[in-house]
């Protein structure tokens, strides 16, 4: 068994013994459903709180650790693992945003959330060692969509920390293992929200939960002496990020042979370039259409003499001045007509 089947598989322990001793709901939200291949879902801290960080002030902090993975229909799956800590002084509020992913495609499979919350000691050896994780996981996880999974090195020291913790007696304060997937009766796949609250279910009135304004309240009052967690699935067609380091790496060398005249270093790194774009597991079907067609014009532009814009620097700045072309005008476009 591998660290990864460990992490999983601790977490699955922890929410089947815990579940009925936590509240777990979903509010939905008015946004438009996923639409398979052209939308994108990203997951995001909508707010988190640890009843005993107010009680103790600096003396606890929150910790979270949170894996999100998606299982496409032909069965590949991306992991994207992320930790996250208070700083000093955040200790006794709730967190108002943390993304724990970015934009990644929705392939029309199977999103799987697990996530530990859990109470650090200041001053534990294991405050350190979540730190050291933190900063491990957001260096070698990049977009959920583009990695086969968490690396097997990063999940054995995730995995020992958890072990430690566990052996001390002290594991999260609450935990939530669960699929969510557009054919499911019980755990669609929808913009929404994500609760699950350290208190028995049977006497908690699900119905008196809201999130407005980037506060989880309970009959329209806070819940300062409750651990609960809450997680916002976001979905859209147009996501707003175009960050892609490798992309806008071979999109600038391009750029450069264009406007001194180098045409065959041109054509090799154009092909090259439009290739990766056209087949970019990070974008969407027609958004791979969209921005390899918009870079095709550019770099022609370019080469003419046209367009020697020095502020378009990425795709990122590209498509803030230029704009992408519409679904329509891309629909029958294909990798041949690209490279032509």
């Amino acid at each position: 068994m591998t660290a990864l089947d460990n992490l999983r598989d601790r977490v699955r322990h922890w929410w089947s013994r815990d579940a009925e001793h936590m509240v777990y709901h979903f509010l939905p939200t008015a946004s438009a459903e996923p639409v398979p291949r052209d939308s994108y879902l990203r997951l995001w801290i909508g707010d988190l709180f640890i009843a005993e960080a107010r009680r103790q002030g600096a003396d606890v902090l929150p910790a979270l650790r949170a894996s999100v993975a998606m299982t496409r229909p032909d069965g590949l799956r991306g992991v994207r693992s992320t930790v996250w800590q208070a700083e000093p002084g955040q200790e006794a509020q709730g967190v108002r945003s943390g993304a724990l992913t970015g934009w990644f495609p929705y392939s029309g499979g199977t999103v799987s959330v697990q996530a530990c919350l859990y109470a650090i000691k200041a001053n534990d050896s294991l405050r350190l060692a979540m730190e050291v994780i933190g900063a491990l996981t957001s260096a070698a996880a990049p977009a959920l969509a583009s990695v086969a999974g968490l690396g097997e090195q990063l999940a054995k020291g995730i995995d020992r920390v958890e072990a430690a913790i566990e052996d001390a007696g002290s594991g999260p304060v609450l935990v939530l293992d669960k699929d969510y997937a557009a054919d499911s009766a019980t755990g669609a796949l929808r913009p929404g929200h994500i609760v699950v609250i350290n208190t028995p279910a049977a006497a908690f009135d699900v119905n008196g939960l809201a999130y407005a304004d980037g506060r989880l309240t309970h009959h329209g009052a806070p819940l300062d002496g409750l651990d609960y967690l809450l997680i916002e699935i976001q979905a859209t067609r147009n996501r707003d990020d175009w960050i892609f380091p490798q992309l806008d790496e071979l999109f600038q060398a391009a750029r450069e042979a264009a406007a001194r005249g180098e045409t065959e270093r041109l054509d090799r790194l154009r092909r090259e370039l439009l290739a990766l774009v056209y087949t970019c597991a990070d974008l969407t079907h027609t958004d791979q259409k969209r921005v390899a067609a918009r870079l095709k014009e550019e770099l022609e532009e370019v080469s003419r003499g046209v367009s020697a814009r020095g502020t378009i620097t990425s795709i990122g700045r590209m498509v803030a001045e230029r704009g992408l072309p519409n679904a329509r005008q891309v629909a029958h476009l294909t990798l041949s007509d690209l490279l032509d």
